[in-house]
């Protein structure tokens, strides 16, 4: 009899967990796009005086795999590991040089949410740390590698299509600038900080099917 109450019990605490996860957890899903970056190079002289320029865009891949979690009709929590290539051409006189980089990132954000009939427009907006997995950097100025790890933020606004399926199509824009304190290549004469746009399209994998998105009332 003891024993019997004993594995009640746990298949009832199991379960309540189960349960709670289900409602803190809200869907898994894939994007897919491309990423229009550029760089910003400070550069400093012997008289101690500097200068700032900004380089030309270059485009880029990217991808990631997000999770999303808190059960609210307006507030969520998005995790994601996202490949990105940023980079820049650098255009001289006598030539054009493409600096190419590619970044391991995880990105965090707060997303807010609001309904209409048929989809949920939302922003978002949270920091990412990146990790530097190549360069290529065709510029004679860069004489050395970027940092292995680097700080950067994101805000972004974002439509999630409203269907009758598991599966929910959504396109986003980000905006993608480095921290204000923190460069992605610092060696003497040369610091350089990214920025860079990224147009994503994704689709997101969420449990309940089409009863799963917040707030909406069919």
């Amino acid at each position: 009899m003891k024993k019997y109450l004993t594995s009640l019990l746990f298949a009832y605490c199991l379960l309540s967990t189960a349960n709670c996860f289900g409602q803190f957890f809200k869907g898994i899903g894939a994007t897919a796009g491309v990423t229009m970056a550029k760089e910003k190079w400070f550069l400093s002289y012997p008289d101690n005086s500097t200068s700032r320029q900004r380089k030309k865009n270059i485009f880029g891949f990217n991808g990631s795999l997000r999770a999303e979690f808190i059960d609210n009709d307006n507030f969520r929590w998005v995790t994601e590991v996202q490949f990105n290539q940023k980079g820049c051409k650098d255009k001289t006189d006598s030539a054009t040089y493409k600096d190419k980089l590619n970044y391991l990132c995880w990105n965090n954000f707060l997303e807010s949410q609001y309904e209409t009939f048929d989809g949920f427009p939302y922003i978002l907006l949270g920091p990412r740390v990146e990790y530097t997995l190549a360069q290529a950097a065709g510029s004679p100025e860069i004489k050395s590698a970027f940092n292995k790890f680097n700080f950067s933020w994101s805000v972004g606004a974002g439509y999630e299509k409203v269907v009758y399926e598991y599966f929910k199509p959504f396109i986003e824009l980000h905006y993608n600038p480095d921290t204000p304190f923190y460069y992605a290549y610092k060696t003497s004469p040369l610091d350089i900080r990214n920025r860079a746009w990224e147009l994503r399209i994704g689709v997101i994998y969420r449990p309940g099917g089409h009863n799963s998105c917040p707030g909406v009332v069919y």
